[in-house]
Parts: structure tokens; C-alpha cells; sequence
């Protein structure tokens, strides 16, 4: 073997090598979302519940986010969207960049007006780096 294809095969590896590493980084993820009134809701031991109705008087309403590997540089945006006759205004909007790395929970409320929560059908909406991940819709009753 001479010393070009030496050359060549050290680069050719080196090439393939730093590919397989930067395809093997595990991305950032929303891993699931779900609502509750409970802060310190557990998903695992709880069976989630598909059909989210809350009180309009209830203490607060939470957002839990499960993420996986967010970095400093990621940035979770959610959106709550309240039905206004034929469409869905923002009523509210959140955006979080973690300060470190890692895994977790991140938790968010939606904001109370005048001490309640207006009843109607709503929803809420995750973003990952601009990408649209997981929505959820909910109900708000006219119950104490």
C-alpha cells in the first residue's frame, strides 16, 4: 500500500466516523404532555385521561411536559387556544429554554382571568425548535 491510499483510508475513516457519531445523537424530545390540576400529577402511576374536563372555579390548570434530552439552545413554545365561535384564538403563550441539559418535567398554568377560568373548549399546543409536537384539547365547565 502506498502512503496516498494510507492517506486516503485514514480520511475515508475518519469521514465515517464522525457520521456515525453525529447521526447516533439522540435528539431532544417532547415526550408526552397531559393536563391536570395537580401539579405534582404522576403520569405512571395515574392512567391519563383522555378526556380533559375541568371546573371554571378550579384552583389551577397545569400543563406537564415530559421532555428527553433538551439542551440550553432548545426551546419549548406552547400555545393556549380558547374556541371562539368558528376558530380558536391564543389566549395564552409560553416559551421556555432550559438552563441546562437533561431530561424532566417542565410545568406551566394557565393564567386565571378575574380569578376563573372562562368555560368552553380549548387547546393547547406544544412546540419543539419550531416544530409542531403534541396538542390536546380540554374542556372548562361552568362548575364550582
Amino acid at each position: 500500500m502506498t502512503k496516498r491510499n494510507i492517506i486516503i483510508l485514514i480520511a475515508c475513516t475518519g469521514l465515517l466516523i464522525i457520521v456515525v457519531v453525529t447521526t447516533m445523537q439522540e435528539k431532544p424530545e417532547i415526550e408526552n404532555i397531559y393536563l391536570s390540576t395537580d401539579r405534582d400529577y404522576d403520569f405512571e402511576k395515574s392512567a391519563p385521561d383522555d378526556d380533559y374536563s375541568f371546573g371554571s372555579h378550579d384552583q389551577d390548570i397545569y400543563l406537564i411536559i415530559e421532555v428527553k434530552r433538551l439542551d440550553p439552545e432548545d426551546e419549548i413554545k406552547v400555545e393556549w387556544l380558547k374556541a371562539e365561535e368558528d376558530s380558536y384564538d391564543v389566549i395564552q403563550q409560553n416559551i421556555i429554554n432550559p438552563e441546562e441539559k437533561g431530561s424532566g418535567k417542565i410545568i406551566i398554568s394557565l393564567i386565571k382571568h378575574d380569578d376563573i377560568y372562562f368555560a368552553g373548549n380549548y387547546i393547547v399546543k406544544t412546540y419543539l425548535n419550531g416544530d409542531k409536537k403534541i396538542t390536546e384539547e380540554f374542556y372548562v365547565q361552568n362548575r364550582t
